[in-house]
C-alpha cells in the first residue's frame, strides 16, 4: 500500500481500516501464515532432495564454507591453515553442523532448507508490518521462488542478511535502549559472517534514525543515546564472537585477510557486464530479467520509497511510513555495499527489502494493482513449476559417493564416480580450480588456498611448495583457468592420466627414479 496521510488502508489481516499515519501493531502469525511457511518448506525440499535419501548436489559459493567446516573437522584453523577473506561465521556454522550431524553430502542441503525457511519467515514478518496478509504472502512467495529458489546457496551473504533483517524486525516496533542493544547485537552477528554487512547496515539504520529525529523533533539526548547503543553493541558482539581468533591469531592477521586482502584483490569496482548466453533465447530472457532486477529495479524501488516517505505527514515513530523508510534505508545501504564488487548473485543476496517494497508499490498502483498482482502470482506459479521440473530433469544421474548418495548431472556424476574409484576418504587430492569435490569424495585439500585460478602469485608459489611437501598423488585441473607457473609445475612433476568431456584433466604424480645402488668393490 502507498504512503498517503489521507488514504485509508484496508488491512484484511486485522479486519479493520488503518490510517497509514497512525501506529499499527504487527499481527502475530496465525494458521494461515504457518501454512504458507510449510508450503515454502515443501517447495525447498523438492528442490533440494530428489528423494528422502538422495539430496541434489549443490554448488556456488557455499562450497568454500563446506570445505572450511570440513577442514576444521581435521583440526585446521582458518587464516592459519586455510585461506578465507570473509568473516568466520559461515565456516564455523558448517563445522558445527558437521560435528553434530556428520560431514554427509545431505547436511548442507538441510542447512539451505532451514535457512530458506528462516528467510521466508523474516520476509513474511517484515511484509506484514506494512501490508495486509495477501500482499505479504505474495512478497514472501515471490522472494522464495525468484531469489532463494534461483540460488539455493547457503553462503555467508544470506546468513548475514538474516541477522540484519532481524535487527530491522526489532526496530520497526520501537527504538527503546533495549531494542537498540538487541539490534546492535544482531548487526555484530552479521559482521561475524560478512565483515562489511553489519557496519554498512548500521549506517543505513543511523541515517534512518537521523531522518526520524528531524521528522519527529526528537530530543538530541535520546537520538545520540540510541546511536551510541547501536554501534557499541555491534562492536562488542563482534569482538566477543571473534575473541578466540583475536587471541590465537592476532587482530593484525584478521585485519589483513578481512580488510587489506579484500581491498587489494577483491574490490572490482562498478561494472555493467550482462554476460548474455548465446544460442539460448529462453535463458537469455531469464538472464536479462535477473540483471535488470539486480542492477536497475532495486535502486529505483528504494528511491521511489524514500521519496514517498519524505512527503508523508509527521506521525508516531512506529507508523508505516517509518517502517517503509527503515527498510528502504537498510536496503539502499546493502545495495551500495554490494555495488563495490557487483554481481547479480550478490545483489540477489541482499534483495529482500527491495522485493517487499516492490510488492508494496505494486499494491498501490490504483486500477492496475489487481492486474499486476495477478500477473506476479502467475509468474510465481509458473517459475515454481519450471524450477522444480528442470531440477528433476537436469539432475537425473545418481552417484554413490563416500559422503553418501547424491543426484546430480550426468557429467558431474561421471567425474565424481571416477575420482571416488581412484581416491580414498581422508587422503589429499587437489582440485586446482574450485573446491567442489572435497566434501562429496571426503578427501582433503592439501594447500592453503581454495584454488589456483585468480590467486596472487605468492599464494600460487606457496601452493606448489605444499603440494611438493605432501607428495599429493592426484590433481584435478581445468586448462581453461590454468596459471602458467602452476601448469609448468604440473607438466614437470605429474603426468596426464584422464580427461573428462568438459575438458577437466586428472594428473598423477610421477614417481621419482630411485638412486642407483652402489656396487661392491
Amino acid at each position: 500500500m502507498g504512503i498517503t496521510d489521507k488514504r485509508v488502508l484496508d488491512d484484511t489481516a486485522a479486519g479493520q481500516h488503518v490510517t497509514l499515519g497512525q501506529r499499527s501493531a504487527i499481527q502475530a502469525f496465525d494458521r494461515y501464515d504457518v501454512s504458507l511457511l510449510l508450503g515454502c518448506a515443501l517447495y525447498l525440499y523438492v528442490n533440494l532432495f530428489a528423494s528422502p535419501g538422495t539430496p541434489y548436489l549443490l554448488g556456488g559459493d557455499q562450497v568454500v564454507y563446506w570445505t572450511g567446516g570440513q577442514r576444521m573437522l581435521h583440526g585446521e584453523q582458518v587464516y592459519r591453515d586455510f585461506f578465507e577473506f570473509t568473516g568466520l561465521g559461515a565456516s564455523l556454522l558448517y563445522f558445527g553442523v558437521f560435528k553434530l550431524l556428520g560431514p554427509g553430502i545431505w547436511t548442507p542441503n538441510l542447512v539451505v532448507l532451514l535457512l530458506g525457511v528462516a528467510l521466508c519467515m523474516m520476509c513474511l514478518r517484515l511484509s506484514r508490518a506494512i501490508m495486509p496478509r495477501p500482499a505479504a504472502a505474495l512478497a514472501t512467495s515471490f522472494y522464495l521462488v525468484f531469489v532463494i529458489g534461483h540460488t539455493l546457496n547457503g553462503t555467508h551473504h544470506f546468513f548475514s542478511l538474516l541477522a540484519v533483517l532481524g535487527a530491522v524486525a526489532v526496530l520497526i516496533e520501537g527504538r527503546s535502549p533495549v531494542r537498540m542493544a538487541i539490534a546492535g547485537s544482531l548487526l555484530g552477528l552479521a559482521t561475524f559472517f560478512t565483515q562489511t554487512t553489519g557496519p554498512v547496515a548500521a549506517l543505513g539504520i543511523a541515517a534512518w534514525m537521523t531522518w526520524e529525529k528531524f521528522r519527529l523533533h526528537e530530543a538530541w539526548s535520546r537520538y545520540l543515546r540510541c546511536q551510541g547503543v547501536l554501534f557499541a553493541t555491534l562492536v562488542l558482539t563482534w569482538v566477543a564472537l571473534s575473541s578466540y581468533y583475536i587471541a590465537t591469531l592476532g587482530l593484525r592477521q584478521l585485519w589483513f585477510f578481512q580488510v587489506t586482502y579484500v581491498h587489494e584483490h577483491m574490490v572490482t569496482g562498478w561494472h555493467m557486464s550482462i554476460g548474455l548466453p548465446e544460442g539460448h533465447p529462453w535463458w537469455t530472457l531469464v538472464t536479462m530479467v535477473r540483471w535488470l532486477f539486480a542492477y536497475a529495479l532495486l535502486p529505483i524501488v528504494y528511491a521511489v520509497c524514500i521519496w514517498k516517505c519524505w512527503t508523508v505527514q509527521r506521525a508516531a515513530p512506529a507508523d508505516r511510513a517509518g517502517r517503509v523508510a527503515l527498510m528502504a534505508a537498510v536496503g539502499t545501504a546493502s545495495w551500495v555495499e554490494v555495488a563495490q564488487s557487483p554481481t547479480w548473485f550478490r545483489f540477489f543476496c541482499v534483495s529482500m527489502p527491495g522485493v517487499i517494497l516492490l510488492v508494496w508499490l505494486l499494491a498501490d498502483a490504483g486500477r492496475l494493482a489487481g492486474y499486476l498482482t495477478r500477473l506476479l502470482w502467475a509468474g510465481v506459479i509458473g517459475l515454481t513449476a519450471y524450477q522444480t521440473e528442470s531440477k528433476h530433469r537436469v539432475y537425473s544421474a545418481v552417484a554413490e559417493l563416500p559422503a553418501g548418495r547424491v543426484a546430480t548431472t550426468p557429467l558431474a556424476a561421471e567425474k565424481l564416480s571416477w575420482l571416488a574409484a581412484h581416491t580414498r576418504p581422508g587422503e589429499f587430492m587437489f582440485q586446482a580450480e574450485w573446491p567442489s569435490m572435497y566434501l562429496p569424495l571426503e578427501v582433503r585439500n592439501p594447500v592453503f588456498m581454495d584454488g589456483i585460478s585468480g590467486s596472487p602469485m605468492a599464494y600460487v608459489a606457496l601452493s606448489i611448495r605444499q603440494l611438493e611437501e605432501k607428495q599429493v598423488e592426484l590433481i584435478v585441473e581445468s586448462p581453461a583457468y590454468t596459471v602458467p607457473a602452476f601448469r609448468e609445475f604440473l607438466v614437470t612433476r605429474y603426468r596426464l592420466i584422464w580427461k573428462f568431456p568438459d575438458g577437466d584433466e586428472v594428473w598423477q604424480r610421477e614417481p621419482r627414479a630411485a638412486a642407483p645402488a652402489e656396487q661392491p668393490l
